[in-house]
């Protein structure tokens, strides 16, 4: 009797370990670690600025989600198509990556191009905007970011300093200018947020709008800040582009303020930037993540804004003392709602 009683135990122990085994295999075959590639930004100034950001957002998608996480600088060598040829080795992407993620326009376009036609690698191409049918647009993610609630936020707080005085490089008339070059798709959402923000803050001032064939026609951008100037404009909003040097040396020279976008670029010049609008391509890339992971990244074109955390607001640093309470506290109320407004009237 105790030997078939021992003899059992064993064969109990033996089906144990092997259930035990193959749970083990299991587990090890579930749990291979997702993989993504992020194409960030070519090799610029704003563009090493901004990739510095992104890698925020390797970070803690690495930290926070247990994913891992390649970047890609474009023109530094490795090509494109080679990560959806690794991605698609295995039908579970295990000896590949799980998902393709790009940064800006000009990388988008690359990875758009890159991209095998019928792939069935998930891909999403961040901070992306083009009126133009692109190929594979029905099976990618094409994401815009609402840049137009960031200028409105700062549009707003043009209005309301040009419109008083609280502001020592501020005049007593409440007018401001943009300045935004038309080879940027998203200079109109840029202007409409604008503007809107001004006359939000400020019902009586007035915008300067002025546009650029071209992000590299400094020549014509000093011209233009030089003439609002003489009109009595005191704050200018300029979209991202070389010409933003040459409106930044204008506003020196006759103690002017500048709002820049990308990055914090208070830096450039702490006088006169009176604060950035920061696109955080960070939170953009987590999202982006994120929604692979619980299968919810939707493919077509769509917008992300203030929900998703893709812009914020750079501290005013020295000119902070001027940004009264009062003000903080609309530009507060202005986050909340800034979701809702509707740009296109």
């Amino acid at each position: 009797m105790g030997a078939r009683t021992n003899h059992r135990a064993v064969v109990l122990l033996v089906i144990a370990l092997l259930l035990f085994s193959l749970s083990a295999c299991a587990c090890s075959r579930s749990t291979s670690p997702y993989r993504v590639a992020l194409i960030a930004f070519e090799d610029s100034v704003i563009g090493e600025e901004r990739n510095t950001i992104a890698e925020y957002g390797e970070r803690r998608v690495e930290a926070e989600l247990g994913v891992e996480v390649d970047m890609f600088i474009p023109g530094t060598g490795g090509e494109i198509e080679d990560l959806f040829a690794q991605g698609e080795e295995d039908g579970d992407g295990e000896n590949g990556y799980d998902l393709v993620v790009s940064l800006g326009q000009d990388s988008s376009m690359d990875m758009l191009f890159a991209r095998p036609e019928g792939s069935t690698l998930p891909a999403a191409a961040l901070d992306f905007e083009l009126s133009q049918t692109v190929p594979g647009e029905d099976d990618v993610a094409l994401v815009r970011y609402r840049v137009e609630e960031g200028s409105y936020i700062c549009g707003f707080a043009a209005g309301w300093l040009s419109g008083t005085n609280d502001h020592p490089l501020t005049n007593p008339l409440p007018l401001v200018a943009f300045i935004g070059s038309l080879d940027d798709t998203l200079t109109p959402y840029y202007a409409a947020g604008f503007d809107r923000g001004v006359k939000t803050a400020a019902p009586e001032g007035g915008t300067h709008s002025y546009f650029l064939e071209s992000a590299q026609d400094l020549e014509t951008a000093r011209a233009y800040a030089e003439e609002a100037i003489e009109k009595g404009v005191d704050i200018f909003f300029c979209t991202p582009g070389a010409f933003n040097q040459e409106v930044l040396k204008v506003a020196e020279d006759k103690d002017a303020l500048v709002i820049l976008v990308g990055f914090d670029r208070s830096g450039e010049s702490p006088d006169h930037v009176l604060t950035s609008l920061i696109l955080r391509d960070d939170n953009a890339f987590f999202e982006a993540v994120e929604k692979a992971l619980d299968n919810d990244l939707e493919s077509g074109r769509q917008v992300w804004g203030i929900q998703e955390g893709v812009w914020s607001l750079a501290p005013f640093h020295v000119h902070d003392p001027y940004i009264k309470r009062e003000l903080k506290e609309a530009l507060q109320k202005q986050h909340e709602i800034v979701s809702t407004v509707d740009f296109s009237s």
